[in-house]
């Protein structure tokens, strides 16, 4: 709806313009009236107003001041100037105001249509080029790091499932260097010293920005390199060879050698470390994805916590022999320590956990999966085993837990521990102390501390209960009998002893309950399968 001021101090020349024009034939749909400048300036708040006619000469505000005024806050509305006056002054005013017309009085009816006519014209072209091809590729311009930032992103994290034909006309609308086909490299690129050095957004940003710049200007004479920064706190660039660029004979030699010269700009320029690992070499689009997981596994393996290190996949670096996680398995377990509610020394077994991964095996993300799992483990077959739903027990880390692997780091898994078992806990020693789950508990916690003399009677005495009515509550709530469970946890703490004492095997037995040495190692080798001395050479060699 096109809507039209008429400003003029004489009422009856406005009230004549305003009611004796067939304004609609110039695409008016609306005419308002003002009698003084103030009053238009009224108007204008309250009313969408395309195009003001207005008088020059006028007491308190003149017209020229009017259109000043107007342009200074409604930019788009047109104007037009009517004057009894052939000034000059007036005309050079009005074009410096960029007013749309400039009409003497009396100015006559089709010509002042005509003039409304071509000031709404120039409105409407003007709102059509603001929502031009023209403003949207300015805009595009504007945005096109982060487009290109968040495209590449969607790639390494293999989201990008978008049909190849609508993926390389978003690489030509972003003027990606990339095209099918392409042999390229992925470089991992991480900043050793930020969290010492840089503790704001703002300062992360301003060094990232300065890295790339940096990797930029270090490999961009022959190589065209396409960077965002990961999760996980990488820069993740692509990098390819040039097509005007001379032909490379060999570029991860050439590459490796650039990215020792990157390392020694910024260690001297920035006053940091970064290390770096570069990919072998893959093909656009298919091999973006699994490059960088491979990169990802392997920047983890090979640098891990250490800092300014370079490695390259293309060399094949010798990963070295795997081997369990020894403490993981040393008994007791931390399955065994939660059940018992022992949560110190739960904590000192994580803990020491955790420093294997991290002292001998630098942070290895298998190591870091293979502990995760475990603990995972744990944390599930203790849910159940007391009734109760994991999600319920340790809340929002269940999503985490469930999406699969969302631990990715020695640290993630600490602080994702903690919370769990926290969680654990909490739910643990808020249940009735004369709950079933309670007595459960007291009954293990008995045989524990006192494995040489533990039965059935000095448990039920221990616990208030009848034997039988015990037996049977504790059968129905765990699935198994109290004297299966004493069997475990004996058999459990012989293997303890066998691998961290020299205890003698009839010690042993004798620590645990059985007079009879004989009778130890025959129920021994029934339970793991080997005999007692057998055990204890296969762990202590």
């Amino acid at each position: 709806m096109r809507q039209l001021l008429i400003v003029d101090d004489q009422s009856i020349l406005a009230d004549d313009l305003a009611d004796m024009l067939p304004w609609e034939e110039a695409g008016i749909d609306v005419v308002h009236k003002a009698y003084s400048g103030p009053e238009a300036i009224g108007l204008m708040h309250e009313h969408a107003i395309d195009v003001v006619i207005t008088d020059i000469r006028m007491p308190g505000m003149t017209g020229l001041e009017l259109i000043q005024e107007i342009k200074q806050n409604w930019k788009h509305t047109k104007c037009i100037l009517l004057s009894g006056y052939s000034d000059f002054e007036y005309t050079k005013q009005a074009l410096k105001l960029k007013s749309s017309d400039y009409l003497l009085k009396p100015a006559a009816d089709d010509e002042l249509l005509t003039s409304v006519r071509r000031a709404i014209k120039e409105l409407e072209q003007e709102w059509l080029e603001i929502s031009s091809m023209q403003r949207a590729m300015y805009s595009l311009r504007e945005q096109l790091p982060k487009l290109r930032e968040y495209l590449l992103l969607d790639l390494l994290s293999g989201k990008q499932s978008i049909a190849p034909q609508r993926l390389f006309k978003k690489l030509a609308t972003y003027t990606i260097p990339f095209q099918e086909g392409d042999r390229f490299h992925v470089l991992l690129l991480r900043l050793d010293d930020d969290d010492r050095l840089y503790d704001d957004g703002e300062s992360e940003a301003l060094i990232d920005y300065a890295l790339s710049n940096m990797a930029e200007e270090v490999f961009g004479d022959q190589l065209d390199m396409w960077h965002c920064k990961d999760s996980n706190g990488f820069i993740v660039c692509l990098l390819k060879a040039k097509s005007s660029a001379a032909v490379i004979n060999d570029i991860d030699g050439w590459i490796e050698s650039h990215a020792f010269q990157l390392q020694h700009v910024v260690k001297s320029y920035l006053k940091v470390g970064i290390s770096i690992l570069t990919s072998k070499s893959g093909t656009f689009p298919q091999d973006v994805s699994p490059l960088y997981q491979t990169s990802i596994t392997n920047f983890r393996h090979f640098i891990g916590g250490e800092r300014e290190l370079f490695v390259s996949l293309a060399k094949e670096p010798t990963r070295g022999a795997p081997q369990l996680l020894g403490e993981l398995y040393r008994p007791p377990s931390v399955l065994q320590m939660l059940e018992l509610g022992q949560w110190d020394a739960a904590n000192d077994k994580l803990e020491a956990i955790f420093r294997e991964i991290e002292e001998e095996w630098r942070g290895s993300q298998e190591h870091v999966l293979e502990a995760y799992f475990s603990i995972a483990a744990s944390l599930a077959a203790l849910a159940h085993k007391n009734k109760k739903w994991l999600s319920d027990m340790i809340g929002d880390d269940f999503h985490a837990f469930a999406n699969g692997s969302p631990i990715q780091s020695v640290e993630n898994l600490r602080t994702w521990t903690s919370r769990t078992i926290t969680s654990y806990r909490k739910s643990v020693n808020t249940e009735d102390k004369d709950s079933r789950s309670g007595i459960i508990r007291k009954v293990q916690e008995f045989i524990h501390n006192h494995l040489e003399e533990a039965s059935l009677h000095s448990i039920s005495t221990h616990v208030y209960l009848n034997p039988s009515y015990l037996s049977k509550i504790y059968k129905t709530e765990t699935g198994e009998g109290i004297s299966e469970y004493l069997l475990r946890a004996r058999m459990e703490k012989s293997a303890e002893l066998l691998s961290q004492t020299d205890e003698k095997i009839y010690e042993i037995s004798v620590l645990l309950g059985y007079q009879k040495p004989s009778y130890f190692i025959q129920l021994f080798k029934k339970h793991f399968g080997i005999t007692p001395q057998e055990y204890r050479n296969k762990v202590t060699n």
